[in-house]
């Protein structure tokens, strides 16, 4: 053994000189992983930014300071920082508002994205993969996250379609009449279907979705209700903030044999850093959301995997990826696991616009089909605030009325009168039908 007062300080040389290569080597990296992401800039697939206006700042752009607010995880300046290319935000409101007012809140979260991506220069509203590719500035696409928002209705899916949403989250964390979530925080919201997690109405509104050319997004649908759509859909679909279930087996997450099948399907999941979604516990790190990369590389390719960091809807994030600045620490370690770069680029944004592509192709193919008009049974989606549009019954006095050919008759009742005036008002009156 080495001995004597300068032995210490070799010693401590060495160590140093070591240390610095590691950093070295990080930078490099590093530098490498900024590079990559300048010329391909990344698409994330899920942030709930719009969330977190409505809460801190009730949806009153004029009240806060985009380029730097502090209260969430996602600004322009922090989106610059990690050379973003287009990110999907999503319209989401809470499970607690279905069968009440989730298709107004809804439209008040379209509302506040679009003003946001239309009255900030950096940031450009964009509806196709062909301008998702040319845009210079920041791309946003709309997302509604939970199928609840659409109140079992396909005109109203149509209509979200026209304001420029472009991918539904079929359920959140809650069943809807026609789809199951994977969750349990709200068991009283439709109780699970045996052998039925797609029902008929749920598959008219996947046929819809091909037809308009709408990603659909299976994070929170429960395993039988993705794959069911996972049979059912003609275009590819994605799991936008979803991780791998084996690496951490949180219901959340995709099982083995779901992937294999998104894989036939030509979807993509893209994978979300929460820290209970990747270390199944509330301390994750770097290493172990590219171990998940690692993983669904081996399992399905890296042509089946993107990136859905979902800031600012869950809460608590692995040290050095806690806002939208700290993408490249992410690359730059799966430089240092010897991801190519043609496989990071396809991951960063080639494969999304893959998968934007196709589903537009399918749309394309389905021209000629005519929108559908197929309406959920009453009996599927009975609930108190849900009515039926019919004529009003007619009083003996208004039969009476008419049989004298609408001559007035002083002979009519103060309330045959005012329903004879609500219906030369209204020719339709909401009936109620009650659960």
């Amino acid at each position: 053994m080495l001995k004597g007062p300068g032995t210490w300080k070799l010693w401590l040389g060495s160590v140093l000189l070591l240390v610095l290569k590691e950093v070295q080597s990080h930078c490099s990296f590093y530098s490498s992983a900024l590079e990559l992401m300048s010329k391909h800039r990344l698409i994330d697939g899920h942030n709930d930014l719009a969330l977190r206006l409505r809460m801190f700042h009730s949806n009153k752009l004029s009240r806060l300071d985009l380029y730097n607010n502090t209260r969430t995880s996602t600004d322009i300046t922090r989106l610059k920082a990690a050379h973003i290319g287009g990110q999907m935000f999503a319209a989401y409101v809470m499970c607690t508002t279905q069968d009440k007012d989730a298709v107004r809140l809804t439209l008040e979260q379209i509302d506040v994205i679009r003003r946001m991506c239309t009255e900030y220069p950096e940031l450009e509203l964009v509806t196709t993969a062909e301008d998702l590719r040319k845009t210079k500035k920041m791309a946003c696409l709309i997302s509604v996250e939970g199928g609840h928002s659409i109140d079992s209705s396909i005109p109203v899916l149509r209509m979200f379609y026209q304001l420029g949403v472009r991918s539904v989250t079929l359920t959140h964390n809650c069943n809807t009449p026609w789809a199951e979530t994977s969750s349990g925080y709200y068991p009283n919201f439709y109780s699970k279907r045996q052998n039925n997690s797609l029902t008929d109405f749920g598959k008219a509104v996947v046929d819809e979705m091909n037809r308009l050319g709408m990603l659909i997004d299976l994070s929170h649908t429960s395993w039988a209700t993705a794959h069911a759509v996972l049979q059912r859909s003609r275009a590819p679909v994605i799991f936008s903030h979803s991780s791998s279930y084996t690496v951490c087996n949180h219901s959340r997450n995709v099982p083995d044999n779901l992937l294999q099948m998104l894989k036939e399907n030509g979807g993509l999941i893209m994978v979300n850093f929460h820290s209970a979604f990747i270390a199944c516990k509330q301390e994750a790190s770097i290493s172990l959301v590219a171990d998940h990369f690692d993983y669904l590389r081996r399992v399905v390719g890296a042509e089946s995997i993107g990136i859905g960091g979902d800031y600012d809807g869950a809460t608590g994030f692995p040290p050095g990826l806690e806002d939208v600045s700290k993408y490249p620490a992410l690359i730059c370690e799966l430089l240092r696991r010897n991801w190519t770069v043609e496989e990071l680029a396809r991951v960063l944004r080639l494969n999304f616009l893959r998968v934007f592509d196709s589903v537009e192709k399918i749309r394309d193919e389905m021209s000629s089909v005519t929108p559908s008009e197929v309406d959920i049974p009453f009996a599927e989606a009975d609930h108190y605030c849900r009515s039926v549009l019919k004529p009003p019954k007619i009083s003996r006095d208004m039969n009476l009325l008419q049989e004298r050919g609408g001559a007035l008759s002083p002979s009519l009742s103060p309330l045959s009168w005012a329903l004879l005036l609500l219906t030369l008002l209204h020719p339709y009156s909401s009936t109620v039908i009650s659960g």
